[in-house]
């Protein structure tokens, strides 16, 4: 039989080690790499099952389990396929950053040794390594790829299933009517001494009277906008070829932003592809690759900083629409949603508002 030793050297833990008896008749000893005693003699098990079977010329019947998380992974990558998955690409190439962190901690571990022991581990280390939806993601991530696993004969079961997960949480940061109107008195200002706050003032009105992404934003360029039609079409995101949906959508225009975009067309700098809101960057205008930060103009305009200064617009976007009357579903097609449940979490509504609208249920009046 063979045994788990504790390891360790110059007094430290270096890791729970196997020792076992090969198919040769040698005694040999190699790393477990498991984090747990219990683990590390289920990795012993296996071992010495696969060395019985090939002492008794049994083929082996347990070939998937002897792959590790990394090539599981490569492997779902490439085979795994959803109808409701539009642009499966994309979908892969997104799928593979959210995987590139869950790599460093579990990429070498054998799937055979990935249990639920593991699986609350995993979970627990994300919920205190990232903020609570970040984590979800993850683990939604690893839970759909193992699913998967499971159903194609890799694991028996996921262990995963059935796991608690962190709580969701939703921002519902948003600025008032009052905080909108002025951080666009402050951005009018600023304007008018800077063209690259010029640039940016533009950019701000797009995002509180457009709901439009910062990426959008930067990415939009002027045969986007039809002046005569009254209508922005939304393309893409900063230098991706699409928006973050995957899909163009056209925006109506309101009366104040088309008077600026008017007015700001003639002087509008120069720059490559016609860009609405370009920057400032290395001496010539250009689409810039992150956000222009908004720090001072929130200041100016006696506005705490928000977590996200440019998505509060989109948020204030939203939220002032429903609290204006808009329609939920025409929400959903200005920013671009799929699904109706995302656009649920923008259409937060004050209480007050709330009070005055279940005023209007009158059976007698």
């Amino acid at each position: 039989m063979g045994e788990v030793i504790r390891k360790q050297k110059n007094g430290k833990f270096i890791g729970w080690y196997l020792r076992f008896v090969d198919v040769d008749g040698k005694r040999k000893q190699r790393a477990s790499k498991q984090p747990t005693q219990a683990e590390a003699r289920r990795m012993l098990i296996e071992i010495e099952a696969r060395i019985v079977r090939g002492k008794l010329g049994v083929p082996e019947r347990d070939e998937p389990l002897r792959i590790t998380m990394a090539q599981l992974t490569e492997r779902f990558l490439s085979e795994y396929d959803n109808p409701r998955i539009r642009d499966l690409t994309r979908w892969r190439q997104k799928q593979r950053y959210v995987f590139v962190s869950i790599l460093k901690e579990l990429g070498e571990l054998p799937i055979s040794a990935f249990s639920v022991d593991s699986a609350e581990r995993f979970r627990n280390c994300q919920v205190r390594k990232y903020k609570p939806n970040t984590a979800r993601n993850k683990i939604a991530s690893l839970t759909l790829m193992l699913s998967w696993a499971a159903r194609k004969g890799f694991l028996s079961s996921n262990p995963l299933h059935g796991l608690r997960q962190p709580n969701a949480t939703t921002r519902l940061q948003f600025l008032s009517k009052e905080e909108a109107v002025r951080l666009l008195d402050v951005a009018e200002r600023k304007g008018k001494v800077s063209p690259r706050d010029a640039a940016i003032a533009v950019a701000i009105q797009l995002g509180i009277y457009g709901g439009l992404r910062v990426g959008e934003i930067c990415g939009l360029r002027w045969r986007d906008v039809n002046f005569s039609a009254g209508l922005l079409t939304i393309t893409r995101s900063f230098h991706r070829a699409t928006t973050k949906s995957g899909k163009d959508r056209t925006v109506p225009i309101a009366p104040e932003l088309a008077d600026t975009l008017r007015k700001w067309k003639p002087s509008c700098p120069e720059a490559a592809e016609g860009l609405v809101c370009p920057c400032f960057i290395g001496g010539a205008w250009k689409m810039p690759m992150r956000a222009p930060c908004l720090i001072r103009f929130y200041e100016a305009a006696e506005i705490p900083l928000p977590a996200a200064p440019w998505h509060v617009l989109r948020h204030s976007f939203a939220s002032l629409f429903m609290m204006c009357g808009g329609n939920i579903l025409t929400l959903q097609r200005l920013l671009g949603h799929a699904d109706i449940k995302q656009t649920q979490i923008y259409a937060h509504l004050s209480p007050d508002f709330v009070a005055n609208e279940i005023r209007r249920l009158s059976l007698r009046g």
